[in-house]
């Protein structure tokens, strides 16, 4: 893969600063102003590379969710016929939670609330399009209530994530692994 060109270069230098002003100081006081200073350039450079803050924050969910799919993506070129237990101990894994922590962002326009309904939607877009990515991982293998165990496997990554931030052990981790697996190989038997 090439080196970005100058362009790129300078909208993921202003997505970094957006990502860090919305980390430290809220997505609702995430004003350009600041994320020029942020990214150390003037704010008329950031209306040169985004439009206004729609087509930022589009940006910067796209980038969140071309994390997620990068990773799924490395996931089943790496298996050849993907199942829920391999799926489960991925999403589990050091790996993915690097991701996870890549896309801390996400996880705090979650945890802000508040948010314009438009906002709102883009973020559940990218709930949604993750969770159809494992949905069809799981309809691909052949098994049973694949919607219902993707969206059980959505609030177990989640709360994974939002575990292992807390500090819960990596043993607690892997055993929850472990039960994630029971209970889902149950909850699939016909």
């Amino acid at each position: 893969m090439g080196r970005p060109n100058k362009s790129e270069e300078k909208r993921h230098q202003i997505l970094d600063a957006f990502e860090r002003i919305i980390l430290k100081d809220g997505f609702a006081k995430a004003s350009q102003r600041k994320i020029a200073q942020e990214a150390d350039m003037n704010q008329p450079m950031i209306h040169h590379y985004f439009a206004g803050s729609e087509e930022m924050l589009d940006a910067l969910l796209n980038r969140v969710m071309q994390r997620y799919q990068e990773a799924l993506d490395d996931f089943v070129a790496s298996h050849e016929q993907p199942n829920l237990e391999s799926l489960i101990e991925f999403v589990c894994s050091e790996k993915f939670h690097r991701i996870s922590r890549q896309n801390e962002v996400f996880f705090a326009l979650i945890g802000q609330g508040g948010h314009q309904d438009s906002v709102f939607q883009k973020m559940s877009d990218v709930y949604h399009e993750f969770h159809n990515t494992i949905v069809g991982m799981l309809r691909q293998g052949g098994l049973n209530e694949p919607d219902r165990v993707g969206y059980m496997l959505m609030c177990f990554i989640i709360g994974h994530d939002w575990a292992k931030k807390l500090g819960f052990g990596e043993q607690r981790n892997q055993d929850m692994t472990k039960n994630l697996i029971n209970l889902a190989s149950m909850a699939t038997v016909n």
